[in-house]
């Protein structure tokens, strides 16, 4: 038996002593809620995401959201910009977010129909369009080399050039002024390096200073971007032992890895994403394969062979929840419409399983209290999806508490508390997890008031937390429970 299971095992059983310690006495009221595992929760940290993949040209909002409506107010909880830094800075000091019309349309348009962001921002021109980094750092004298573009040749900066790290400096930490903003923004990429940005293909002027660079650039991030998760492509060519050190280690990067379901991502690279869980969520993405047959998928494949697209996203799928992913794409709108058309069960079943799925399993409390008594209430937890509600990520830090609150007969709330025992980044791999906490109820008049459990956001005081069950109701993140008597 792995230590781990050793310790939550002895956690349940010191903090079901104290839920039964709750149980002493008469009048107890006993809560169960059926769970509900097949609609679509936007909680933040998890979820379907959609794509604007720009390495030819950047989508068109109204032709984008045209496409990808219904599939975005159907499945998904983010939209994820994947654009190249000269279209977000065309010209110096010129950024999308305050002169991009189109731009601007593309946020809007996520935002009105329930999703939020996340974004990379990548730098090197390969296989692009036209060039990745804005003219204007080139003209300043950064140097660069030669690609192979989509149109002919393209340039790329060195990423150790000094003038390129100064200019992108000024770029990332204004981008973090608009962005780093966890109302709106799920995650951002904090690398971006090499081919695509995945930190692959990398050119420098001097290779030795490959480590200082990855130091620079994930300090970069880690500085300018502190309440919105921070992730990295893992098993980069840098090596996971400095993607531990500079970014996981020191900065809470989570992980994401490209190519699920491909020879592109072997088994050992599985077993390393295991292996973080759950101090880091994950990021899954399959292979980019566009318009493409499964027939010519096949035939540049080196290990898999499938039958059908859905066939193939059955092992996306697989793959994802197998490496407890929080995040799974259905990319853009010639994919996610092939997904949701030729794989649907897998779209639900990805739903329904992945990410974090939590749901209180049972409250007791007394239906009635004398004044000036404490409150005891016994509450036990599930999370019945394969990821991890990323409360113990360094940009959250422990934000999201379990809490309870009492209402007056006119919806008031007049007493909420924290409990103090309940860390929801605990509940993983579907242990059901105990505890009891005592509240005290000093300054309440008698009378009779509406308890109510959620999970809140202690920066904000609502309750952000969607919970799996069939009993919530709309506009409200809170569960009733019943009335208590304060005599």
């Amino acid at each position: 038996m792995r230590l781990v299971d050793v310790f939550y095992g002895m956690l349940s059983m010191l903090v079901l002593l104290g839920l039964q310690a709750c149980d002493q006495g008469d009048q107890l009221k006993r809560v169960n809620f059926e769970v509900d595992n097949v609609s679509l929760i936007r909680n933040p940290g998890m979820g379907w995401t959609i794509y604007d993949d720009a390495n030819d040209h950047v989508a068109n909002a109204e032709e984008f959201w045209q496409q990808q409506d219904t599939i975005a107010r159907r499945y998904a909880t983010t939209l994820y910009v994947r654009w190249r830094w000269s279209d977000m800075e065309p010209e110096e000091g010129k950024y999308a977010w305050e002169y991009d019309e189109n731009f601007k349309d593309l946020i809007k348009g996520a935002l009105d129909r329930g999703l939020k962001l996340a974004f990379r921002v990548y730098v090197a021109s390969q296989d692009n369009e036209y060039e990745s980094t804005p003219g204007y750092v080139f003209d300043a004298g950064a140097k660069y080399y030669m690609g192979k573009g989509i149109n002919g040749a393209v340039r790329s900066p060195y990423p150790d050039d000094p003038i390129f790290q100064s200019k992108f400096e000024t770029f990332v930490k204004a981008f973090a002024r608009e962005f780093d903003d966890p109302a709106r923004v799920n995650y951002v990429d904090g690398y971006n390096l090499g081919l695509w940005g995945e930190g692959h293909g990398l050119v420098f002027q001097k290779r030795e200073r490959a480590v200082e660079v990855f130091d620079w650039i994930t300090s970069l991030y880690g500085q300018s971007f502190t309440r919105v998760p921070l992730v990295i492509t893992v098993a980069s060519e840098i090596g996971h032992e400095q993607e531990l050190k500079y970014a996981i280690e020191r900065y809470g990067y989570a992980i994401r890895r490209d190519g699920y379901a491909s020879c592109w991502m072997p088994e050992a690279q599985q077993t390393l994403i295991q292996g973080l869980f759950p101090q880091c969520f994950v990021v899954a993405e399959c292979c980019y394969w566009q318009d493409r047959t499964i027939e010519w998928v096949n035939s540049v494949e080196r290990e898999f062979k499938w039958n059908s697209w859905a066939d193939y996203y059955k092992q996306v799928v697989d793959l994802a929840l197998n490496t407890h992913a929080n995040y799974l794409d259905l990319r853009e709108a010639v994919e996610a419409i092939r997904w949701t058309g030729d794989a649907p069960e897998q779209v639900k079943r990805f739903l329904s399983e992945g990410g974090y799925r939590i749901y209180p399993v049972e409250l007791r409390y007394p239906q009635s209290i004398q004044q000036g008594d404490s409150l005891c209430i016994s509450h036990s937890w599930t999370n019945i999806g394969v990821g991890v509600l990323p409360n113990n990520n360094r940009a959250w830090n422990y934000k999201y508490k379990v809490a309870f609150c009492l209402e007056d007969k006119d919806g008031n709330t007049v007493k909420m508390w924290y409990s103090s025992q309940a860390e929801p980044s605990d509940w993983v791999n579907q242990k059901q997890m105990h505890y009891a906490d005592h509240f005290a109820c000093d300054g309440l008049n008698s009378g009779k008031y509406r308890l109510m459990v959620g999970i809140v956001n202690t920066h904000t005081g609502e309750a952000e937390i969607t919970l799996a069950v069939k009993e919530r109701k709309e506009q409200t993140n809170w569960l009733p429970l019943d009335e208590l008597q304060i005599r």
